[in-house]
């Protein structure tokens, strides 16, 4: 069908950095084509496909980047999903969301209504047109934001990181939909770290071996091998007690009812569910965030309190760039022991100790701003360890990182428990993820808890 995109011996340095992070790559992009690019943990899969789309705007550039055969009457030639959905979201309701493209290209009013049900359906979101973008799931705005690329009829889409955002439901919905656009002609190319439910409509493997090149041979099919079964430090103190916890969501619409359980110390458990079983609420709610509807919340002796938790219950956030302020990755992570009033040898002590364990002792002097999504969740997950929780609640920790960080991060975490006796709750999407980690597992299905 004809190449669409070309790179020529393309490089890309970003201001006030010496070494490159893109180096001399040539690769061509044909239509009908599905890419996949993998790579480790920073080495640079994003920024290619910034380029790629051509929002790179700051940096040094050498070589080429080529579009042939760009006619008038194409709509939009290349459209991209962000790995963090939440900054490429303009508008506040589905629909509105998904005609916003339409109405910049000036599409006749009469035809938006039918384009932008069949963009809604086929990424399978469940939702009213008039539904707030706010209360959707992070997986569920990435399938928005598809959804809003699709209705314009791209050249060339480039999804960053889906299988960090998509369940297995909507992995498998991405896959159809890759399919159909293959055979419409569309060239796709995936920023992943674990193809694996994406390989039957995966047609060329680009692989950055972080040094800014491209590696040699394919892709081998490597998934994150499940840990082997290890017991936790359990104890007989509760320090989560939850009881008919209800919430109401959108439209009067119960998230979920009548959740109870509770978390004893030292033990690991999984709460698990599909996009949008309200996962991430319910985390909320129990630190403190969120104020359910009915029932109580009893954490380490008493109810939800910033003051008396501080220091004891230590939370990650599902995206890391809602926690992230300070103006490097070393003060990022001594941030939280200097408000405990730790000593200053200590501090330092303790922020080398927790970045070396975290595998981004290279980062101590970078700004925590300017690094990939799974280098912020890394920052981010130290900061919360380095101050040594009683409580740890873990909202998808692994999205955005490679098979390598990820396996690094689940051993961290089952020696941080064994070491420290600390209790933790954790969010997954993925099945195969929590495989020989957890002591329990809670799965929030239909709008209720099930405990197995």
């Amino acid at each position: 069908m004809g190449v669409i995109l070309r790179l020529k011996k393309f490089s890309f340095t970003y201001p006030e950095v010496e070494a490159p992070v893109l180096q001399d790559l040539n690769l061509e992009v044909e239509a009908g084509r599905c890419y996949c690019l993998t790579g480790p943990t920073g080495s640079g899969k994003t920024t290619l496909a910034l380029a790629l789309k051509g929002l790179l705007t700051a940096g040094r550039y050498e070589g080429e980047i080529e579009v042939p055969s760009v006619t008038e009457s194409t709509d939009m030639n290349v459209g991209m999903v962000l790995q963090d959905p939440e900054v490429q979201l303009l508008t506040s309701t589905v629909g509105a969301e998904v005609a916003f493209g339409l109405e910049n290209l000036c599409v006749e009013p009469a035809e938006m209504p039918e384009r932008v049900s069949a963009a809604v359906q086929a990424v399978g979101l469940d939702k009213p047109l008039d539904y707030p973008v706010d209360k959707l799931s992070m997986g569920q705005k990435y399938r928005l934001l598809i959804a809003a690329l699709l209705v314009m009829k791209p050249r060339l889409l480039i999804l960053d990181e889906p299988g960090a955002q998509l369940d297995p439901e909507g992995l498998e919905l991405l896959r159809k939909c890759l399919r159909r656009l293959k055979q419409d002609g569309v060239a796709v190319i995936l920023c992943e770290h674990r193809p694996d439910s994406l390989l039957s409509e995966i047609d060329t493997f680009w692989q950055l071996d972080g040094s800014g090149s491209f590696a040699e041979g394919r892709y081998r099919g490597e998934a994150l091998a499940p840990l082997a079964p290890s017991s936790s430090v359990a104890g007989e103190e509760t320090v989560l007690q939850v009881q008919d916890l209800s919430f109401v969501g959108v439209g009067d619409q119960p998230v979920w009812s009548q959740v109870s359980f509770r978390a004893e110390k030292g033990q690991r458990y999984a709460l698990t569910g599909l996009n949008g079983t309200g996962k991430t609420t319910l985390l909320r709610c129990l630190a403190g965030f969120l104020s359910p509807h009915q029932g109580e919340v009893q954490i380490l002796g008493g109810a939800p309190d910033a003051n008396r938790l501080r220091g004891r219950l230590g939370c990650l956030f599902q995206n890391p760039q809602k926690q992230i302020f300070e103006n490097t990755v070393g003060d990022e992570v001594a941030f939280p022991l200097k408000r405990l009033g730790v000593n200053k040898g200590t501090v330092e002590e303790r922020v080398e100790e927790t970045l070396a364990a975290c595998g981004i002792s290279h980062l101590i002097d970078q700004s925590p701003h300017k690094l990939s999504y799974g280098q912020k969740h890394l920052v981010a997950l130290a900061s919360v360890l380095a101050p040594r929780p009683d409580l740890l609640f873990l909202d998808d920790p692994l999205a955005g990182l490679d098979d390598g960080h990820s396996s690094k991060v689940m051993e961290l975490l089952v020696h941080y428990n064994r070491q420290h006796g600390t209790t933790m709750l954790w969010t997954f999407h993925d099945p195969e993820a929590w495989e020989g980690w957890a002591d329990q597992v809670l799965h929030l299905e239909g709008g209720r808890l099930v405990v197995s």
